[in-house]
Formats: C-alpha cells, sequence, structure tokens
C-alpha cells in the first residue's frame, strides 16, 4: 500500500516544488535496488503551473486535457490511471500523471460545482495503490479543491515553511485548512513536519525564524534547506538535484554528491523513510 505524502503551504514561493521534485526522485533512488513493485514512486502535480513535471519528464509532461490528470478530477467515471501513467526522464522507478496547464485551471473552477469534489483525487488514486511505494502530490499555493484534494488523498504533509517573516505568515490558514480536512474527511491526516526552506544563515531574519519554529514545533521540525545555487540551476535544467549533481559512483546507498541540496535532501529522504516506516525496507533491496 502507497504512502502518500503532500506538500503543502497556501503560500507561493517556499519551494513546495523543489521539495516535491527532490524528495520523490530521492526516495526513488532509495529503493531502487527494491524488486520492482516495491520501489515505484510516483509523482502528481496538483499545481496548474506544473512546475514539478518539468524536472522529472521535460516535454512529455503535458498530455491532451482528455488523458491526463484534470480529467481523473472532473469526468464521471474517471479514466482508468493506469493508462495515463507515464516514466520519468531521470529514474526508472519514477512516474508521474501527465497535466495540461489550461485544463486544470478550468477543473479548478469546476471542482466545486462537482459531486464529491473533494474526494476526487483520492478515488482516483486507489486503484494503484498497491503499485507504488511512495506517492507524493505537489500543491499549488492557494486554498481551493485542488489543495484539499491534495491533503484528502493524503496519510502525510509536509509543509516547506521559507525562513522569513512573510513566509510563516500564511501558516495559520494551512493549519486552518488541515484541521478542517481532519474532521470532515480524514482524521488520522499527520502532519510529518515542518521544513524550514530557502534558508539564508547569514540572514539574522533567517535564524530568528529558526529559532522561533524549533521552539513552536518542536519534533516536528525537518531538516533545514538552504538557499543554494544548485537547486536553482537542477530545476532550470529540468532536472532533480540528484541528477543534476550526482556523486562518482551512484547507487541506492551513495546518492550524496559534494553538492549541499544532495547533502539536506538525502537527509530530508532518509527520515521520510524512517519516520514513514521504511527505513530498514530500502536497505534491504
Amino acid at each position: 500500500m502507497a504512502i502518500t505524502i503532500t506538500i503543502a503551504n497556501e503560500k507561493g514561493g517556499v519551494g513546495k516544488t523543489t521539495t516535491a521534485v527532490n524528495l520523490a526522485a530521492g526516495i526513488a533512488l532509495r529503493l531502487s535496488e527494491r524488486p520492482d513493485g516495491r520501489n515505484r514512486v510516483l509523482l502528481v502535480d496538483m499545481d496548474p503551473q506544473v512546475h514539478a513535471l518539468l524536472a522529472v519528464a521535460y516535454e512529455k509532461h503535458q498530455h491532451t486535457p482528455a488523458e491526463s490528470l484534470a480529467a481523473l478530477l472532473t469526468e464521471t467515471p474517471p479514466p482508468s490511471i493506469q493508462r495515463l501513467i507515464q516514466r520519468s526522464d531521470y529514474h526508472a522507478n519514477l512516474f508521474f500523471v501527465p497535466s495540461e496547464r489550461a485544463a486544470m485551471i478550468r477543473a479548478a473552477r469546476e471542482l466545486p460545482a462537482l459531486m464529491a469534489n473533494e474526494t476526487r483525487l483520492q478515488r482516483a488514486l486507489t486503484p494503484i495503490l498497491d503499485e507504488y511505494a511512495y506517492i507524493i502530490i505537489d500543491t499549488p499555493p492557494n486554498t481551493g479543491d485542488l489543495l484539499i484534494n491534495s491533503l484528502v488523498a493524503a496519510d502525510h504533509v509536509i509543509i516547506p515553511v521559507e525562513t522569513s517573516y512573510l513566509g510563516v505568515s500564511g501558516l495559520i490558514e494551512l493549519q486552518r485548512t488541515i484541521e478542517q480536512v481532519q474532521t470532515h474527511f480524514k482524521p488520522d491526516l499527520n502532519i510529518l513536519g515542518y521544513l524550514p526552506s530557502l534558508c539564508e544563515e547569514q540572514r539574522s531574519e533567517s535564524r530568528e525564524i529558526l529559532e522561533e519554529m524549533h521552539k513552536r514545533y518542536k519534533k516536528l521540525m525537518l531538516p533545514t534547506i538552504h538557499k543554494a545555487s544548485d537547486l536553482a540551476y537542477a530545476h532550470s535544467s529540468h532536472m532533480d538535484i540528484f541528477t543534476y549533481r550526482p556523486p562518482r559512483n551512484p547507487s541506492s546507498q551513495n546518492i550524496i554528491s559534494s553538492s549541499r541540496g544532495t547533502r539536506e535532501y538525502a537527509e530530508l529522504v532518509d527520515l521520510v523513510l524512517k519516520q514513514t516506516g521504511d527505513h530498514k525496507r530500502y536497505r534491504e533491496g
């Protein structure tokens, strides 16, 4: 049964997409030597901008509206999700659901008028839960049915937080949204942690925000992701950080290079595997 993790924050520019892409790729690498069927990772991009898909399958990430994520969310009955899923460019065990920007914008407008509009992604993913180890969901930077669907479909939520005063300003609204989903749809939805992102440790503001976050969230704090040119260059090159800056002899045990981005996202990957109960299995191959 797949473990589904949604990356969410109702504020844009906080590192959601970077985290979704690199978490999915890092988990795929860690699980790559496991038998087929126990190593597969699926990336679902619920943001109409589809920036996450650009980094896993550039020029193949878009499809016709009828064969895209929007159709899964709006059509009754929806198309077969197995027929839509495609393999990513860089990792044999990383897959994605194609999307289409205009169709997703229309879907966001249409969803409120549809029956069971909050649970459509959850129902679309149900037939494939036994075929994947992990499903990672990227989300749009606003409240709406696309975000609600992403939370209802999830087992866990990771919340990237830019280490600035503006970065933490929207957390109360997101926490309310999560509480509403827990109350009405998913009582066992779990906040896996708060991820400090785009951190610039030389700035006193960043240090102050980090200190305050550690006081407020304590055991829910995830490893800090620092602002780094490698992460920006990797995404502009349509790659995850592990592909952009690989180690000399890559393997499931060796995914860290001299790039700080690989080290920090590998730490996040390993912590996620540990906290979701998969830390022993990926080592067994």
